[in-house]
């Protein structure tokens, strides 16, 4: 699958980075004659700067369209009323796919009473003590983004989110993607868990239709093998050690269903050129990254210092980078890969979906 990376136009820019970071396992884009070989260290560094992220085209998913499709005559312009001047100037200059997000975040933020009870929408307003990872304006309605990307993504690997199911996000802090999704849906069993205490507690408190517990740093998860139909993690292995991310893998495993999907955003090739584009990380880390990942296919940096991560601590919580050919060895047999998607989180995290057995349990 990896190997037809270049003849496919949404992942054609990927293939020449991966195949430089993957030694020539996977395939580039046919080329001209080689030159004479330069330093492996150069060739690493300069292969990352001249990595160019897929375009993916963005429109509403379903999460936010069964959202816009509750409002009635009249909710946008109330909406938009209760904005100040400079909100109601971003909306005018949006186009209608991000419109339709700021409806629903105006409404939550400006709390728009009649119509979040038409939406059944929360308001996501933590306060400052509390672990959010955005917050505002653009925040309030929960992460629409997010939801319609992981219901996407299920949908889309033939294991749709559906009534009766049992979904937990594993890593919710206080609730932004439930929020959304909870909203979206009221005939499934929203769960969440995170090692940040009070974020959970917060989640649980205050997001009608969640249930939310602190999870243990170690595995396992205070659940029954095989009960849960899908599980989805924001940022998550993008924080784990080679050993957490293969001892956590297992764990989604034991506690999903078999048939059941794992639905997660990674590190990777395109993250360390998004971080040395930005100028986040210097030459030097960008160059060790892409040489275990070269070398080992999994890269591995402190990142927190002694207070950790609002208070979570480990020592394989820091950054963590993989290729997809560390994932793919790394689920088998257990799981089979059903979905990569290169940088699909702007333009730095990949996507990825497993399903614990394959699509053929899932039926």
């Amino acid at each position: 699958m990896l190997n037809s990376l270049h003849r496919r136009p949404r992942s054609r820019r990927f293939a020449p980075a991966l195949a430089a970071l993957t030694g020539g396992r996977v395939a580039g884009m046919p080329s001209a004659p080689v030159p004479a070989p330069r330093e492996p260290s150069s060739d690493i560094v300069d292969a990352l700067r001249a990595y160019a992220p897929p375009w993916y085209e963005e429109e509403a998913g379903v999460v936010t369209r069964a959202l816009i499709d509750r409002l009635e005559s009249g909710d946008r312009e109330l909406v938009l009323a209760a904005a100040d001047e400079e909100w109601r100037a971003y909306y005018d200059a949006a186009g209608e796919t991000e419109r339709q997000h700021l409806v629903l975040h105006y409404a939550a933020h400006w709390d728009v009473g009649p119509v979040l009870s038409r939406l059944g929408l929360p308001r996501l307003v933590p306060p400052d003590d509390i672990h959010a990872m955005a917050r505002g304006p653009l925040a309030a309605g929960g992460g629409l983004w997010f939801a319609d990307l992981i219901a996407g993504a299920a949908e889309r690997t033939g294991v749709p989110i559906a009534a009766g199911q049992r979904v937990l996000d594993f890593g919710c802090s206080s609730g932004r993607v439930l929020a959304a999704l909870s909203a979206w849906r009221h005939d499934v069993e929203w769960m969440g868990c995170d090692p940040n205490a009070a974020a959970a507690a917060w989640a649980g408190e205050h997001l009608p239709r969640v249930s939310a517990f602190a999870s243990p740093q170690e595995p396992p998860l205070d659940m029954e093998a095989g009960s849960l139909d899908l599980v989805y993690a924001v940022s998550v292995w993008s924080h784990f050690g080679e050993s957490q991310a293969v001892a956590w893998l297992e764990e989604m495993r034991r506690v999903l269903r078999p048939g059941g999907a794992l639905v997660i955003t990674t590190q990777g090739v395109a993250s360390i050129a998004h971080y040395l584009r930005q100028a986040s990380v210097t030459e030097d880390y960008a160059r060790d990254a892409g040489r275990a990942l070269l070398t080992r296919g999994h890269a591995y940096f402190v990142a927190f210092g002694e207070d950790g991560d609002w208070g979570v601590k480990h020592p394989e919580w820091g950054m963590g980078y993989m290729t997809a050919d560390w994932l793919a060895a790394h689920a088998s047999p257990g799981w089979s890969l059903e979905l990569l998607e290169p940088a699909r989180i702007d333009a730095n995290q990949d996507l990825v979906v497993l399903v614990r057995g394959g699509r053929r349990e899932a039926a």
